[in-house]
């Protein structure tokens, strides 16, 4: 069992044994499992320094086991600013509590990012034939083998999945090219791993007219969903930023490229898969302007979760221009703007909105510029 310096130099109370200590020595293993299984995963890292007993329960395979039975609605919020350096703090919602935090693969702050399930992937945006898994949590992280032919791109987005049961890492990758001979056709490619095969697979091409690959996706119930780009940019405003939708079930291989309707007029469009559930978190507005924060569902069609009230709008001291950060998984969105690591908490099953605790990082120079990825910190989760 690593120690709390693995992930990060934890702050809080230090972990308490009760008066009665013939009552808790007695307590069979499987009893105890149960109990440290249910605490927080800085509480983890500190019952394992507390006595070998317990260090040896928590780091079993069989107390790794049970933790991945245990369904995480609250997912960290790792931030960073330096654009050479990728040391940054997470914000845990439950302790609120901000934790010096870096990444031991991740180089430079312009890659591709995506997580699920404990696991966040890099891709390398210098040299997109790069990507690694890593367990943020456990620091434990490999490289994945590179595909056959080597991908060249003017938009890539990188998404994952990780079966709970069977454990097999799918990572679909959307590479998005302008067609030489016609500047309003581009073709899509999706590229498709599985941790089973070990190999990558050029799983369905095809070519957009209109329409282009962003550099946005998620996999969610088993469909891969990528933002789709407008390249029509005539005839007014109602074109002016226009967004839509391609899906890519990977079961099957189905893909459907007509071009699924935004609620409206959106900027920053981000997807999130929270709980199985589709969401969308836009700037309202068209262009340049944003009038405010939305966040959506998908069923049959978008349906309104919530909007920002302009008490947090406002909050953010005018920071928010036509893009801004935002990242969320099971209970939590995060949302911030580049411009200040201020971090604003929607939770989706209580409606409720509320500021994270003062982030430490600090703006030195106007170009600094913060972003961020939620994951959920779990130890079993395995690279």
């Amino acid at each position: 069992m690593s120690s709390p310096t693995a992930a990060g130099e934890i702050d809080g109370p230090s972990i308490e044994i009760f008066p009665d200590e013939e009552l808790w020595t007695d307590l069979p293993d499987d009893l105890w499992e149960r109990i440290l299984a249910v605490l927080p995963v800085t509480n983890i890292f500190r019952a394992g320094a507390v006595c070998k007993r317990w260090n040896s329960i928590v780091s079993s395979k069989r107390f790794l086991s049970l933790l991945s039975q245990i369904l995480f609605d609250k997912p960290w919020y790792f931030m960073y600013k330096d654009y050479k350096n990728t040391a940054g703090l997470s914000y845990d919602p439950v302790s609120k509590k901000w934790h010096r935090f870096d990444l031991p693969c991740m180089h430079t702050s312009n890659w591709f990012v995506a997580s699920a399930n404990g696991l966040v992937c890099f891709m390398d945006n210098s040299n997109n034939n790069a990507l690694y898994i890593c367990n943020p949590t456990t620091k434990i992280w490999r490289k994945l083998p590179e595909p056959s032919t080597k991908w060249s791109a003017d938009y890539y987005t990188v998404s994952m999945t990780v079966d709970r049961v069977t454990k097999v890492l799918t990572m679909v990758v959307a590479l998005s090219n302008q067609e030489p001979d016609d500047y309003s056709h581009w073709s899509l490619t999706i590229e498709v791993f599985d941790s089973d095969s070990n190999k990558w697979r050029t799983a369905t091409k095809t070519i957009l007219h209109g329409w282009r690959g962003g550099e946005n996706s998620v996999i969610c119930n088993g469909i891969f969903y990528c933002v789709m780009y407008s390249t029509s940019m005539m005839g007014g405003e109602e074109n002016c930023c226009r967004h839509g939708l391609v899906t890519y079930k990977i079961s099957d291989g189905a893909l459907d490229s007509a071009s699924m309707s935004m609620p409206c007029s959106l900027t920053s469009v981000k997807l999130m898969n929270c709980k199985d559930r589709l969401v969308m978190v836009g700037g309202i507005g068209k262009c340049d302007i944003i009038k405010g924060i939305g966040i959506w569902e998908l069923d049959t069609g978008w349906a309104e979760i919530a909007k920002m009230p302009n008490k947090y709008f406002r909050g953010f001291g005018g920071e928010f221009d036509d893009v801004f950060a935002s990242s969320g998984s099971g209970d939590l969105i995060y949302i911030h703007s580049f411009g200040s690591p201020q971090l604003l908490l929607f939770d989706i099953a209580q409606r409720s909105w509320r500021w994270s605790q003062k982030c430490p990082l600090v703006k030195k120079h106007p170009l600094h510029l913060f972003t961020g990825f939620c994951f959920e910190p779990r130890l079993e989760a395995s690279a």
